[in-house]
């Protein structure tokens, strides 16, 4: 295995970033798990104040970001039979990341993203079409080309179930250290079908919503919403580092010792798309850089999300390797 370099797996898309103030946020305090909703008049005409085309999706922001900061990145995509395709892949040889495990399927387009950035803090809903990144492969043969001492996982979708098996069963046997951050698909199987998986995690990495919907899955459990009590029910699990980010507040690190927190940037930022990417990224270069020195690694993680979260796109504001002086880093 060559050191310092890492394997992501996840999405990739065009992201369409559509900025408006032409909308309601409307407060659900009576579901825990949606306690905000957005609404727009029914029949209107909404819009953007500003729109911009960029890169996104969890496996390429990721892989980007870890480049950015020196970490030697490989990629495994799904990408379509189109020209956006080949523009993601030119793209991504630019950002020094190896792309010789990107995948191509025919008949089908790369996948696209639709970004509705609205409120305070520009939060945002994402009207998302996966295409070609429902086709990937992961089939056993494709796994066995991972040969990284590291894996950054992102969200599947397609027959994912089959894929989680073997991405794990790969990573167990060659004793790869997995830093998880599961998708919508991967959270409906609640903590119960995440569990087998979970114990061979080494970051287990979730916002806030996603954890409480998790501790809520399991019967019985205490469901407040306390981050600390959070914190440790899903530590329990087996993961040597359990992670929960909090938005504009910051982000919680758990190692069954001690809760680590550090507080996002009070400046207010024009776009959220990819702090949760690039929180991840930062985490895991600063484990790897700094021998897994958690408070080196959150600081990390916090300034390069604090960073994305001031540029439009998920990509834009991600820290170089040479940005790290002016931060201590």
């Amino acid at each position: 295995m060559l050191s310092n370099k890492i394997t992501t797996i996840g999405g990739a898309t065009r992201d369409i970033m559509f900025y408006t103030d032409d909308m309601v946020i409307v407060d659900n305090k009576s579901d825990l798990l949606r306690k905000k909703l957005i609404g727009f008049e029914y029949g209107a005409k909404v819009y953007s104040r500003e729109v911009y085309l960029v890169y996104g999706g969890g496996g390429m922001n990721v892989a980007v970001g870890l480049a950015s900061l020196g970490i030697k990145t490989q990629v495994i995509l799904s990408l379509g039979d189109d020209s956006l395709a080949q523009e993601i892949v030119s793209y991504l040889k630019e950002k020094k990341v190896a792309t010789g495990l990107i995948q191509r399927r025919k008949n089908i387009n790369t996948g696209v993203s639709f970004v509705v950035n609205v409120g305070k803090f520009n939060e945002h809903i994402i009207f998302a079409y996966r295409g070609a990144n429902n086709k990937i492969d992961l089939s056993p043969p494709v796994v066995k080309k991972i040969n990284t001492p590291w894996l950054y996982l992102t969200s599947l979708s397609g027959n994912f179930r089959a894929s989680l098996h073997n991405i794990f069963e790969h990573c167990r046997q060659r004793k790869i250290k997995v830093v998880w951050n599961p998708g919508s698909e991967q959270l409906k199987m609640g903590l119960k079908g995440l569990a087998r998986y979970m114990k061979d995690t080494t970051v287990f990495d979730v916002n806030r919503d996603e954890a409480l919907e998790l501790t809520m899955s399991v019967k019985g459990q205490d469901t407040r919403d306390n981050i600390h009590n959070i914190l440790k029910f899903l530590h329990s699990y087996g993961q040597k580092f359990t992670v929960v980010t909090d938005g504009h507040h910051g982000a919680y690190v758990y190692d069954g010792y001690k809760v680590y927190f550090r507080a996002a940037s009070k400046k207010k930022g024009i776009n959220t798309t990819g702090a949760g990417d690039s929180f991840g990224c930062g985490l895991t270069a600063g484990l790897i850089k700094y021998n897994f020195d958690l408070t080196k690694a959150l600081k990390l993680a916090i300034v390069n999300s604090n960073s994305v979260i001031m540029k439009v796109g998920a990509q834009a504001g991600l820290l170089s390797a040479q940005d790290l002086k002016k931060y201590n880093l």
